[in-house]
Formats: C-alpha cells, sequence, structure tokens
C-alpha cells in the first residue's frame, strides 16, 4: 500500500464532487464546495490546526492540485458553512471503509518517541507535531508523538482500518 497525499486527495475530491450538489456560481467563488471539503481533508491530515500556516504549506505542498486558494478568512467562512456536508461525507467515507459494517473494532496506542532531552527537541525537525507527554505502560516522560490503530476483525488479517498519530498532552497523566 503506498501513502500518497495527492492520491487520497483526488479521491476524496471525486467522491464529494459526485455526492454534492451543484451550487449556484458566484463572481467571487472560485472554489467548489468539493475542494473546499478536500482543503479540509488535507489541513487534517497534515496536521496544521492553523489556517494561515496551512494555505501558506498548501501553496507550496499542494498548489499542482489547488491553482487558487481561498484566503484565511474565506476558508474559515466556508468550513463552518460546510460543517454539516462534512459530517455527513465522514459518514459516506466511513461507511465505504473496509470493516466498517464490523461489530468489533480492535483499538490500539503505543508511543512513539523522538527523543528525550529538550535539546534534541530543539534541534529537532519534528518539533513542530511532536509534543512532551507521559507513557503510562513505560512509566516514564518523552517527547514524541502516539500512533492510534483501530482495526476491525478483518485487520488480523493483515489490513489494518485506520491508524492516527497524536501528538501527547501533559494533561492525559
Amino acid at each position: 500500500m503506498v501513502a500518497d497525499l495527492d492520491l487520497l486527495l483526488i479521491s476524496v475530491y471525486c467522491t464529494a464532487d459526485d455526492l454534492l450538489p451543484e451550487r449556484p456560481s458566484n463572481a467571487r467563488r472560485r472554489l467548489s464546495d468539493a475542494e473546499i471539503v478536500t482543503l479540509c481533508v488535507a489541513q487534517t491530515l497534515m496536521g496544521i490546526p492553523s489556517d494561515r500556516r496551512f494555505l501558506r504549506a498548501a501553496r507550496r505542498q499542494l498548489g499542482h492540485l489547488f491553482p487558487h486558494l481561498p484566503g484565511q478568512d474565506a476558508l474559515h467562512k466556508r468550513r463552518a458553512r460546510l460543517a454539516e456536508t462534512i459530517e455527513w461525507l465522514i459518514g459516506v467515507f466511513a461507511a465505504q471503509s473496509p470493516g466498517s459494517s464490523d461489530d468489533l473494532v480492535l483499538l490500539d496506542s503505543t508511543p512513539v518517541e523522538c527523543g528525550r532531552s529538550l535539546e534534541t527537541a530543539r534541534r529537532s525537525r519534528l518539533a513542530e507535531v511532536c509534543g512532551y507527554g507521559y507513557s503510562r505502560s513505560h512509566s516514564r516522560w518523552f517527547w514524541g508523538m502516539r500512533l492510534h490503530l483501530a482495526c476491525a476483525r478483518t485487520a488480523l488479517q493483515g489490513r489494518p482500518r485506520w491508524s492516527l498519530p497524536t501528538v501527547p498532552s501533559a494533561r492525559s497523566r
């Protein structure tokens, strides 16, 4: 399996474009609702919570997919207006996922340590995405992230459903 952000975003766009109704054209609106939904998915997958930082990164990394990107205010307003639509699309994508009809979901989480010293944290290129947190299973504090895995019973045969890295927080003690 190849993890390719471009391929995933193209798939999200095509699905959203097929399912969402055509909206009346607007001279000021250059992006369709499907493109805004796709940008929201990209922002989540890239792990950039700030709209300003995301749009700057999107110009660099996704400019070939989105020749026109909205401003920060426009993205925020369109995302707020499309909140219910995005929730509905999440349900559609979840229903199409392998193992979505399984009654049993297996969960696991493990720390992925990137370093222990403060100096390592300052020098690392992962500083933006990692955090400092406590690992109960290892009884120690570490700097890094946690890898979460959720599997359906079919995953026992080698097909994971999804996995999400998250940053540990000091509040998770």
